[in-house]
This record gives structure tokens, sequence and C-alpha cells, in this order.
């Protein structure tokens, strides 16, 4: 049974953790696939945004305990850091990605799978949906870029808070926090609202989109100057292209006297 289901819908590639049976926990081989699994929509070009979401109840509860246990237990040193770097390149490329991605989570999303989360572009969650940065009640520490994107989104202060008393947090409170863009009654509701959002992402303007995002993203590590640079360069590639003169002279004809 493949670890990722995939489906298309207009234009989106909804990918969905298929482990139900464990709660989609996250073990190596399904950030491999699930890896691959964006890498292949990326050059689908009838395809202009993913959805991530879990197959029944569960978003994810996090990475797979065996697989964890597995590592901790193996006579090689390295192999906790090989664990960890399969699961990191998985947050690197959808950071990298050059379509947006759109999270649907629904019931648990916690430890790593909180943090794959925020690696999306946009979350919606369900009403029923808890997050919780669970790693001290484990006595591990953060991982999957929880470090670098808590503390973006929420302050220092407020990430150490959720980090190292690990409470659980629920869609309301997430909302609220900036953690997620939207919240939905229930399940069905937050797949079908991030499918929404993907699409009408999708059926945007891709370049200026994808360069959006990198634009951003690479933003977050630059102080002021070399951010205005970087937008100053980003913006004369993309006035070159088609989209800009489409969107550009459309615009131009109507605020003509």
């Amino acid at each position: 049974m493949t670890e990722i289901t995939a489906h298309d819908e207009d234009g989106v590639r909804v990918l969905a953790v298929n482990r139900p049976d464990r709660l989609n926990a996250l073990a190596p081989s399904t950030a491999t696939e699930l890896e691959a699994a964006l890498r292949e929509a990326e050059a689908d070009a009838s395809i202009g945004a993913a959805v991530l979401a879990g197959v029944g109840k569960n978003f994810s509860a996090g990475g797979d305990v065996h697989a964890i246990v597995g590592a901790m237990d193996d006579p090689e040193d390295a192999a906790p850091v090989r664990l960890m770097r399969t699961f990191h390149r998985l947050i690197e490329g959808i950071w990298n990605l050059e379509l947006p991605v759109v999270a649907a989570v629904t019931g648990v999303a916690y430890g790593g799978a909180f943090n794959l989360a925020l690696a999306a572009d946009l979350v919606v969650a369900a009403e029923n949906s808890r997050f919780c940065q669970v790693f001290v009640r484990r006595g591990a520490v953060p991982d999957l870029g929880g470090a670098f994107f808590l503390p973006r989104l929420v302050g220092m202060q407020r990430a150490k808070e959720l980090m190292l008393l690990a409470p659980e947090v629920d869609a309301a409170e997430a909302h609220r926090l900036g953690l997620v863009n939207a919240v939905a009654p229930d399940a069905d509701a937050a797949r079908r609202h991030a499918v929404e959002l993907a699409g009408r992402l999708a059926a945007g303007p891709r370049f200026a989109i994808s360069l959006t995002k990198r634009l951003v993203n690479a933003s977050s590590g630059l102080d002021l100057g070399a951010s205005l640079e970087l937008e100053a360069m980003t913006q004369a590639n993309v006035l070159r292209g088609g989209e800009a003169r489409t969107g550009f002279g459309g615009f131009a004809r109507r605020a003509s006297p």
C-alpha cells in the first residue's frame, strides 16, 4: 500500500499521508514518498498548487515511534542524523517548491506534523484540530523546521512557551496565534476549503506566484536593504514576462482617460 495517495482537482494535486492505522505517523519512507510526489506535481504543467492532508480523521501524529526508536538503538552513531535529514529534505522540498502548498489539518498535528504544516504556504484547520510541539514531553527537541518556523510566526517568547511547555493548542487558538489561515467546521469542510484556496492559486499567474513565494521565503533571513534589493531584482525579472504584460496591459487600458 502506498503511503501517499494522490489525485487531481482542477489543477490542484491533493496529496495525503495514507497510514490511518498509525494516525498517519511519518516514517522515513513516508517523507521520501511525499517529497517525490511533490516534485512530480511541480513537473506537471497542468498542476498549479498542491494540498497536503491526511487520510482518515487525522493529519498526522508526527514522527513514527518505531523509526525513531530504531535510530536510537542503531549502533551506528550517524543513524539519528540520517533519519532527521530524510525528514528535513521533505521540509526543504516544500520550502523551495515552485508550487504553493496548502495544508489541510484535521484531528492531531503533533510534533513533526505540526512543523510539516507550518512549512506549507497556507494552512486550513478543522475545528477539531489539535496542535502540539510534543517534543519535550518525549525528552526530545523540535525538528522538521520547528525552531525556524515557529518564532517567525508567533515571536520568540510565544514560540518558547509552545515548545518548552508543550501545551495542546486547538484550531481557534492556532488561528488567533497566526499559525493557521482559516478554520473550517469539520474535516470535510477543511479539505474542501484547502482545495478551494489551492485552486485559486493554481488559476493565478504561475510565474508571479512562484517568485512571490520564493521572495517572501528568502526575505525571512535578510535585513531590509538586502530584501529590497531582492525585491527589485525579482520584480525586474517578472516585469519582463508575459504574465505582467497581460496584467498591467489590461489595467492600463481600463485606466486610460
